[in-house]
């Protein structure tokens, strides 16, 4: 018999462990929350994860949690004949689950929508941004009519960006892979 490369099995082991480590979070049952790649998540543009909503992803983590739950089922029972089946599963789910987003991020950067959402974030982030330097600074300097007002202009920029993180999801969950 063929022993694997060296490298092979370090590569096949620094992949389990964080697999192993993520299907043991302990999650609500419905394969989107505190599991390996939870739906609570909020990516860097404040999107909450293009994967939170694109059904094939979500298909794609049932697959991996469901993989995991029948080696867990296995191992419990004893069934030792059946965790090498089990694992080969895990490794397909997971390998699906990355090609799958892969796929999702080559769509999403290659659309105008997405892009142009993203492009009206940032400007309310800046905006914000702003907002909250005036606003330290005036109240720092004791000005009351001036920190009035940019409270104001904080509240209508956060509304904005509100409505802005709206229409990204929204673009987001109309792409498909």
């Amino acid at each position: 018999m063929k022993r694997k490369p060296y490298w092979i099995a370090a590569a096949m082991a620094a992949l389990s462990i964080p697999l192993m480590g993520a299907a043991q979070a302990p999650g609500n049952g419905d394969g989107m929350g505190g599991g390996a790649w939870g739906g609570h998540h909020h990516g860097r543009h404040g999107h909450g994860g293009a994967a939170a909503s694109n059904p094939a992803i979500a298909a794609d983590r049932t697959a991996l949690e469901e993989a995991f739950t029948q080696l867990r089922t296995d191992v419990k029972a004893g069934n030792t004949s059946a965790i090498a089946a089990d694992q080969a599963a895990i490794t397909t789910a997971y390998t699906k689950l990355e090609s799958d987003h892969a796929a999702l991020r080559t769509a999403l950067q290659s659309n105008a929508a997405v892009q142009a959402a993203k492009a009206a974030l940032k400007a309310d982030h800046q905006g914000v941004a702003r907002d909250r330097i005036q606003l330290r600074s005036d109240t720092i300097a004791g000005n009351q009519a001036a920190v009035t007002a940019d409270k104001a202009a904080l509240e209508a920029d956060m509304a904005k960006l509100r409505t802005d993180m709206k229409a990204l999801a929204d673009a987001v969950a109309a792409v498909t892979i």
